[in-house]
């Protein structure tokens, strides 16, 4: 190894993925650059996941240094990102999910874009090949923080930032911020916007990755057979998310030169706070109401009281009207 090789890991993480881990771990054994550590950890995953990896290690007989990895216990997506430190040794970590596909010249070109930038940058990702479940090609996606022309305020409120499947991030990043605190927390929220604010976000406008958008915990369920129930559920949990990511960003500006941020993401998390008060219907009207108002949020109050009572309108009566039209 010379001496300005940027050591990296290759960070596949798996659960539950039987279906296509197979897939996932091929698009890692693939990659070009080398010397790579590539290291495979899986959340204990109730399926076949774990088999597949240790079958394929076992008989993997390439030039990558393989590591393999099975939590003790589930920790979720936020715990199992939060020990990635401890796993692996690479100053710049490649992240892969295992329901995705890397490129194998991936790792290459990140750390070209890496090197490119006297080892400065925290993070680098990069747009998609969007895959359906069979792995059919259906165009590309250009990450939100790209496509939407994004200023640092804009990043500060935004809860769709980068593509987490794409991110590669450099051992500083937690060096500065530490793990993540909140289990809520989607990472590349996160994570793209710690680098962001300290001017580390770095993109390559090439596809690296074959993203299957229609499995993970960001797929968008079918709306066809919505209730009411499950439509408030995924609203609560999806604002129950955006609580925790502005939390997180609320502390990590203390610790940058961004504190103009501050009153602007503590606004943003009032305001998803408030949304999910009155979808979750625990506090009476005219309580809400008065909270809203000292607050400043009577306008987004009224919204949303509106938008919900809609719902408990709307819903039964599709549902109503599709149980009927068959016999018609």
């Amino acid at each position: 190894m010379t001496v300005d090789r940027v050591r990296v890991t290759f960070f596949l993480m798996t659960y539950n993925q039987e279906r296509y881990v197979r897939e996932a771990i091929e698009g890692a054994f693939s990659q070009t650059y080398s010397p790579l550590e590539i290291v495979i950890s899986d959340d204990c995953s109730t399926d076949g996941t774990f088999a597949i990896i240790r079958e394929m290690c076992e008989q993997y007989d390439g030039l990558h240094t393989i590591v393999m990895n099975r939590n003790t216990e589930n920790l979720g997506l936020i715990g199992h990102i939060n020990i990635i430190p401890t796993l692996s040794s690479g100053e710049l970590i490649v992240y892969a999910a295992g329901d995705d596909i890397s490129l194998p010249h991936r790792t290459a070109a990140i750390v070209d874009r890496y090197i490119a930038s006297g080892r400065t940058v925290t993070s680098i990702h990069s747009p998609v090949y969007l895959i359906d479940i069979a792995g059919n090609r259906e165009g590309t996606k250009i990450p939100p923080v790209i496509s939407d022309g994004m200023s640092l305020k804009d990043m500060a409120l935004s809860t769709a930032l980068i593509i987490g499947a794409t991110h590669a991030f450099s051992r500083k990043l937690e060096n500065i911020f530490g793990g993540i605190r909140y289990n809520k927390c989607i990472e590349d929220l996160v994570m793209g916007f710690r680098s962001a604010v300290i001017g580390g976000l770095e993109y390559i406008p090439e596809p690296l990755v074959l993203y299957r958008y229609e499995s993970g915990i960001t797929a968008v369920p079918d709306s066809r057979n919505q209730t009411y129930q499950r439509k408030v559920k995924r609203e609560v949990s999806e604002l129950g998310m955006h609580l925790a990511v502005f939390s997180q960003r609320r502390e990590d500006l203390r610790h940058t030169d961004a504190a103009w941020l501050l009153p602007l993401v503590q606004s943003a998390r009032d305001k998803a706070l408030l949304k999910r008060k009155v979808l979750l219907r625990h506090y009476r009207f005219i309580k809400l109401m008065r909270y809203s108002m000292k607050r400043g949020m009577l306008p987004l109050f009224i919204k949303v009281w509106f938008r919900e009572l809609k719902w408990r309108i709307f819903f039964p009566v599709k549902g109503l009207i599709r149980n009927i039209a068959p016999q018609a």
